[in-house]
C-alpha cells in the first residue's frame, strides 16, 4: 500500500512538471486524466479497446453517427452520409456521401474513401472485422455508384438501427483517406497499418498531433471540420493509471478531467467545491467473469452454477461499486430493447449441493486472471472469497489490460474477471459476442467471448443469426430473450453488473455529455469558462 502510494505521489508530481499550477491551463486546453494501460494503437480497422475507441470518436468520421447525451442511441443522425435508403428487399442501402467535408489532409471525402476503407477493413481482417463481415462478408458487396454515392449489399434483410451501429463504429467504421494511407504505405505494408496506427488519416474534428506512449496523447482542432471548429484548441489526454493520482491532480487543477475515479472517490467528490460530477444515466458496459468451457471442472454445468450462486453479488454491486453500477446478469444491458430481468442470489446450500452432484464437493483449485487495477483486484478479492466457502481454492493474477487481453484471446484462461461493452446499440452485439459460436477452431467465424469460452452449444448460433435479420420486433424480442435465458443457465458467463460512467471534471469543463456506450463521447463541443 506504502509504494502504491508513493506511486501515485510520483504520478501527480510527473503531472505537474508538464502542465502549470491550478488556474494555469489555458482556457483553450482540456487536460484529461485517464488510464492508458488499455491503449494498443489507433488502427481504426484493429482498434476494439474502449479508450482507443473514444480516441477515435474525436479524430474520423463514420457514414452514420449516434450523438447526444442519454439519448444517443435512439435514433440514426447523418454522418458523413447525408440521406440514405434500402432497396424494397431490404438487401441493398444506398448512402449519398455530403460534399464538401475535408480531411484532415485537405483532400476531399468522397465515395471512393468509403469504398476504399471499407474494403481496407475486410483486408486487414482483424477481429472487430466480424461486425460489419456477419453482414458483408465480401468487398464486392461494396461499391462505388458515382462520386458521392456507395452501394452497400448486405448478405441477409437487417434493420436500419443493426446496420447503422455496424457501420457506425468508431473502428472498422471509420472512413480514412486512401492518399495518405497510400504515400505511407510500403511494400511490406501496402495498406500502412504500423504508420496509421500511431498517426491518423481522418476528418473529424481533431487529429492526433503527438502520441508518447505511457505519458501523452494530444489531439488538436481540425479548423476546417465540416460541422464547424471545435470550441477547444487542444486536448492533452494524461497518463494517470492510478486513481489516487488523478483525483489528487483534479483537486490541484493539474488536469480538467479525472476518467478512472473509483466510486468512493466519486462520491467524495461530489459535494467539494470546485468540482462536477457527470455520469451517464444508463450503461452498455458490464463486468463478468468468464468460466472456460475447456478447463476442468468447469466444463460441468453443475460447477458453473454452484459458482454463480456462491456468489454475494450485493457485495461486489452495493458494496464495492458503490452507485457506480446497476444489477444485471443478463447479456443485454439493462434499459436495451429485449433485456430479459432474470438473476441469481447467493445461497451457498445450493452451490454446495450442485459442486457435490458434480462430484467436486472437496473443491478444486482454479486461477482466476484479472487487471491490476480498481475495482478488479476488489472484486477478483470478493470472488475469492466467495468461492472458498463452497471449497473452490481461488489464486489471483493480476495483469495490465493488455496482457489480460492476449490471454483471453488465446483461450488459455480458466477463470477470467474482465469488463467488455456492447459494440452497437442493439441486441445482437451481445448475443453475437456471448453466444454465437459454430466451431472451436481457428476456421471459426466469429471469435469472440463464446468462443475464447470455448461455447459452442448446438443450435444457438442459428438463434443468434435469425434474431439478427427478423424484421418484426415481437419475434426478435422472443428470440432476444430465449438466447439470454439459455446463456444465463448453462454459459461461461457470470454476469455482475452494468457499470455507469462516472466522471469528476472542475467545474470550468462545459457541455461534457456522457453516453450510455461512453466511447461514443464527443468533445467537439465542450469548452471552458475562465
Amino acid at each position: 500500500m506504502k509504494l502504491r502510494m508513493l506511486l501515485a505521489v510520483l504520478l501527480v508530481v510527473s503531472v505537474v512538471v508538464v502542465m502549470p499550477v491550478l488556474g494555469q491551463i489555458p482556457a483553450d486546453t482540456l487536460v484529461i486524466g485517464m488510464n492508458h494501460d488499455p491503449i494498443i494503437d489507433f488502427a481504426p480497422e484493429r482498434v476494439y479497446e474502449l479508450e482507443d475507441m473514444f480516441i477515435l470518436e474525436q479524430v474520423y468520421d463514420q457514414l452514420v453517427n449516434f450523438t447526444g447525451g442519454e439519448d444517443a442511441f435512439k435514433e440514426v443522425k447523418p454522418g458523413l452520409a447525408e440521406s440514405w435508403e434500402v432497396s424494397e428487399d431490404g438487401l441493398t442501402w444506398t448512402f449519398h456521401v455530403r460534399q464538401g467535408v475535408r480531411f484532415h489532409s485537405g483532400n476531399e471525402v468522397n465515395a471512393d474513401a468509403v469504398v476504399f476503407s471499407f474494403q481496407r477493413a475486410l483486408d486487414r481482417h482483424q477481429a472487430p472485422i466480424w461486425i460489419m463481415e456477419q453482414f458483408v462478408p465480401t468487398k464486392d458487396m461494396i461499391q462505388r455508384v458515382d462520386d458521392y454515392t456507395v452501394s452497400i449489399t448486405t448478405k441477409a434483410p437487417i434493420g436500419e438501427m443493426l446496420f447503422a451501429a455496424a457501420f457506425g463504429y468508431q473502428g472498422i467504421g471509420c472512413v480514412l483517406d486512401p492518399a495518405v494511407i497510400q504515400e505511407h504505405a510500403t511494400g511490406d505494408d501496402p495498406l500502412a497499418a504500423k504508420w496509421v496506427a500511431e498517426h491518423d488519416a481522418g476528418s473529424g474534428p481533431f487529429t492526433i498531433a503527438e502520441w508518447v506512449k505511457r505519458d501523452r496523447i494530444v489531439l488538436t482542432a481540425f479548423d476546417d471540420y465540416w460541422q464547424g471548429a471545435p470550441q477547444l484548441r487542444r486536448i492533452i489526454i494524461k497518463d494517470l493509471p492510478e486513481p489516487t493520482a488523478q483525483k489528487l491532480a483534479l483537486e490541484r487543477g493539474d488536469i480538467d478531467v479525472a476518467w478512472n475515479l473509483l466510486p468512493e472517490m466519486i462520491v467524495e467528490l461530489r459535494s467539494k467545491e470546485g468540482i462536477r460530477v457527470v455520469e451517464s444515466s444508463s450503461s452498455f458496459s458490464y463486468h463478468y467473469l468468464a468460466m472456460n468451457f475447456g478447463c476442468e471442472p468447469l466444463s460441468h454445468i453443475e460447477v458453473r452454477q454452484a459458482i454463480r450462486w456462491a456468489l454475494d453479488y450485493n457485495a461486489i454491486t452495493d458494496g464495492i461499486m458503490a452507485g457506480s453500477a446497476v444489477k444485471n446478469q443478463s447479456i443485454v444491458p439493462v434499459g436495451m430493447f429485449s433485456h430479459l430481468d432474470l438473476s441469481y442470489a447467493q445461497n451457498l446450500d445450493k452451490a454446495r449441493e450442485l459442486m457435490a452432484k458434480a462430484g467436486y464437493a472437496g473443491g478444486f483449485d482454479v486461477e482466476l486472471i484479472t487487471r491490476t487495477d480498481q475495482p478488479f483486484t476488489d472484486i477478483a478479492a470478493q470472488i475469492q472469497q466467495d468461492l472458498k466457502k463452497i471449497n473452490i481454492r481461488v489464486k489471483i493474477t493480476t495483469m495490465v489490460w493488455a496482457e489480460v487481453l492476449k490471454v483471453f484471446r488465446a483461450r488459455t484462461h480458466q477463470l477470467l474477471l474482465a469488463r467488455g461493452s456492447l459494440d452497437y446499440a442493439d441486441p445482437s452485439g451481445a448475443a453475437t459476442m456471448m453466444a454465437h459460436c459454430r466451431v472451436l477452431g481457428d476456421d471459426a467465424e466469429v471469435k469472440q467471448m463464446a468462443w475464447r469460452c470455448m461455447y459452442c452449444p448446438s443450435g444457438l448460433a442459428d438463434w443468434v443469426e435469425e434474431a439478427a435479420a427478423e424484421q418484426d420486433p415481437r419475434r426478435r424480442e422472443v428470440l432476444y430473450k430465449a438466447i439470454q435465458a439459455l446463456v444465463l443457465e448453462e454459459g461461461p458467463f457470470v454476469m455482475l453488473h452494468n457499470t455507469l460512467t462516472q466522471v469528476a471534471t472542475r467545474e470550468t469543463v462545459v457541455g461534457l455529455e456522457i453516453p450510455a456506450m461512453w466511447p461514443y463521447t464527443e468533445l467537439r463541443g465542450v469548452s471552458k469558462t475562465q
